[in-house]
C-alpha cells in the first residue's frame, strides 16, 4: 500500500455538506488502532471511510478486506503563526490531506487516529469557525513561519471557506487502558520519560497524568478497554472516576475495542462549546443542589457517582492565602510545576512600613522566618509516597480552581491537579482591578461577574474543586483553612492594601510582611490591538514549566 493514494483530478470546489470526522484519542498501547481495524472491517456500516493514521505500519490490514476505505499517513509537522496564536493544533499534511478528500468526494465519513500525546481540545478547536477564520486572517497576510507548502494548503482551505466549511468534527472519542487507569492517575512520569523515543520534544514538559485527563475531560465518547484485564469492583471505580470527571461522556466498557460502530461514527453528538463547558470540575462549580447531611439541609455539588465513593468538594473561601504556609501544605505531597517566568532581580531598596507599630510579626509567616520552606526539594518518589499515605491527599484524584496569594492582590492563580503533579501558575487579574469598560460586554457574563463580587474586596476568592474516592471534605477544608491569614494578618494585610493606591508600593510592602518564595506571575497587558481575535485559551502556560 503507497503512503497516499494517486490523487488523481480535483473538482475546482466543494459543494457538499462538510464530511464528518471521528478523531480517536489516547495513550500509545491503549486500542486506537484495534478500534481503527474493528470499524473498517465492520459490517454495520456501508460507508466509504477515509482513515488517517500516523504509522500506517500498526494498522496491519490486509487491503482487501479495506478495499472500499481509503487509509493515508500524515506526518507531525507543526503549524506555528508567528503570533503565537495558534499552536499545538493539526498539522500541514492532516489539513492537506483533509482538503484533498473533501475536493476529491472519495469518502462519506473520516476517521482520524491522534498521537498518543497529543491534546483533544487543542485539535477539537482547529474544526471550529473562530479557528477556520484566525486561519484564514494569517494566510492572507502572510503570517506563516513554516514552509510555503503548509502556507499554500492554508490559502487553499480558505479558499473553500475555512476547515469547517468542509469537514465537521462529529464524534470524539478517547480510549482508555483499563489495566494501567490506576497507575497513570498515581505516576509522577513526564511524558519525555515515558515516550521519550516516540518523537516527543525535548521540551516538552506536560505530565502523563495531566495528559490523560486532558484526554478524558474533552471526549464526549469514553471507551475503557481492556475491560477483563480488571476486576469488576475496579471497572465500577474507573467508571465512576470518569463520569466524575466528565459527566456529560458517553462511557463504554470493552475488550480488543469490539463496541458498536454506531456509538464511533455518525453520532452528532460533540459540540466543542459543551465540551469545553461539561469538565466535572466546571460542573461542580455550578450544579449545586439541596442535600440532607447529618439531619441538615445544605447546598452542595450534586453527588453525580456518589454511590461508588466518587464525590466533588468545592471549597471556597474570601481570605488570601499565606504564601507559605500553603507551599509547606502542599510541597511534600505534589510534584509541583510553575510556569516559568522571566528572572527579576532583587530589589533591596523597597519601600519600608511599620505595620500596627510592632517592632516583629508574632506569626511564623514573616520574611526570613520561614525562607527554608521555599527551598525544600522532595524526590518525586517521596512525594508520590506521601500523598499516598496521608489521609487527607491520597484519595485526591483531581482538582481544578484558582486560587488567591496575600502577596499578589492582583492576580489570581490557576490550580491544576491530576494524581500526583500540580501545576500553579499566574492568572489573569481579578475583575475588581479592571475597568468595567474592559469586561466582557455580554449582560449575561457581566451578570455572572457581578455575582462574585463581594464587599469589601471584589472578586477575590479562593474556589478549588477537588475530585476523588472517599474524599475527607471536613479535612481538605481544614488543611486549607489552615492556610489562611489569621485574623491579624488580616489586619496588617488590608492595612497595607489601603496604605497606598500605587500597586508597585502595595506589593512592596506586603512582600515585606509576608514571606512568598513562588516564582514570579507576569503581569497581564490590556492591549486591544494586540488582543483582537486572539481569545481562545491555551492549555498550556507561556514558556516552559519548572519541577520542584
Amino acid at each position: 500500500m503507497s503512503k497516499k493514494a494517486d490523487k488523481g483530478p480535483e473538482p475546482a470546489s466543494v459543494s457538499r455538506d462538510p464530511i464528518p470526522v471521528t478523531l480517536l484519542s489516547g495513550f500509545l498501547g491503549s486500542g486506537k488502532t484495534t478500534l481503527l481495524r474493528h470499524v473498517l472491517t465492520s459490517d454495520q456500516h456501508a460507508l466509504r471511510i477515509a482513515v488517517i493514521v500516523n504509522d500506517m505500519a500498526a494498522l496491519n490490514i490486509d487491503a482487501s478486506m479495506i478495499k472500499r476505505h481509503v487509509v493515508s499517513q500524515t506526518q507531525e509537522r507543526l503549524i506555528q503563526m508567528e503570533n503565537g496564536c495558534i499552536c499545538c493544533t493539526l498539522r500541514g499534511d492532516l489539513l492537506e490531506e483533509l482538503a484533498r478528500l473533501a475536493r476529491a468526494g472519495m469518502c462519506d465519513y473520516i476517521l482520524i487516529e491522534s498521537t498518543g500525546i497529543s491534546e483533544p481540545m487543542q485539535v477539537a478547536e482547529t474544526f471550529t469557525e473562530e479557528f477556520a477564520q484566525a486561519m484564514i486572517d494569517a494566510a492572507n497576510e502572510g503570517l506563516m513561519q513554516d514552509q510555503q507548502d503548509d502556507e499554500r494548503v492554508l490559502k487553499e482551505i480558505a479558499e473553500l471557506g475555512g476547515l469547517q466549511k468542509i469537514v465537521k468534527l462529529d464524534t470524539l472519542i478517547t480510549v482508555v487502558d483499563a489495566f494501567n487507569f490506576f497507575n497513570n492517575f498515581s505516576t509522577t512520569e513526564f511524558i519525555t520519560d515515558r515516550w521519550g523515543k516516540e518523537g516527543v520534544d525535548p521540551e516538552d514538559e506536560r505530565t502523563v497524568t495531566d495528559l490523560m485527563v486532558d484526554q478524558i475531560e474533552f471526549s464526549n465518547t469514553i471507551i475503557i478497554n481492556k475491560a477483563n484485564n480488571v476486576d469488576k469492583a475496579a471497572r465500577s471505580r474507573i467508571r465512576s472516576i470518569i463520569q466524575q470527571l466528565n459527566p456529560a461522556a458517553k462511557v463504554l466498557e470493552a475488550n480488543y475495542a469490539k463496541v458498536d460502530v454506531q456509538d464511533i461514527i455518525g453520532t452528532k453528538k460533540f459540540s466543542f462549546e459543551k465540551a469545553a463547558t461539561s469538565m466535572g470540575w466546571l460542573q461542580s462549580l455550578h450544579e449545586l443542589t439541596k442535600r440532607e447531611i447529618n439531619g441538615q439541609i445544605k447546598i452542595g455539588p450534586k453527588p453525580e457517582t456518589e454511590e461508588y465513593g466518587i464525590s466533588s468538594f468545592v471549597y471556597r473561601a474570601r481570605r488570601p492565602f499565606s504564601p507559605r504556609r500553603l507551599y509547606k501544605l502542599i510541597h511534600d505531597k505534589f510534584v509541583i510545576m510553575e510556569g516559568q517566568i522571566q528572572d527579576q532581580e532583587e530589589d533591596d531598596n523597597k519601600d519600608g512600613m511599620e505595620v500596627d507599630g510592632d517592632d516583629g510579626d508574632d506569626s511564623d509567616d514573616s520574611p526570613g522566618s520561614g525562607e527554608d520552606d521555599f527551598s525544600q526539594s522532595v524526590k518525586p518518589e517521596v512525594v508520590a509516597r506521601n500523598k499516598k499515605s496521608n489521609p487527607i491527599f491520597s484519595c485526591l484524584l483531581r482538582s481544578k480552581g484558582f486560587f488567591w496569594l496575600a502577596t499578589r492582590p492582583s492576580l489570581h492563580g490557576e490550580w491544576s491537579q491530576a494524581g500526583t503533579m500540580l501545576t500553579l501558575q499566574g492568572g489573569g487579574p481579578w475583575f475588581c482591578v479592571i475597568d468595567e469598560a474592559e469586561w466582557p460586554p455580554d449582560g449575561a457574563t457581566r451578570a455572572s461577574i457581578e455575582a462574585d463580587f463581594q464587599e469589601p474586596w471584589g472578586d477575590r476568592r479562593q474556589e478549588i474543586v477537588f475530585i476523588g474516592e472517599k474524599l475527607d471534605h471536613a479535612g481538605l477544608k481544614r488543611e486549607f483553612d489552615g492556610c489562611l491569614l489569621t485574623d491579624r494578618e488580616m489586619k496588617k494585610w488590608e492595612k497595607i492594601m489601603k496604605s497606598s493606591k500605587d500597586m508597585e508600593i502595595v506589593n512592596d510592602r506586603l512582600a515585606q510582611v509576608f514571606d512568598d518564595g513562588f516564582e514570579d506571575w507576569p503581569e497581564l497587558v490590556h492591549d486591544e490591538d494586540d488582543q483582537e481575535g486572539h481569545e481562545h485559551a491555551h492549555p498550556h502556560p507561556p514558556g516552559k514549566t519548572h519541577r520542584h
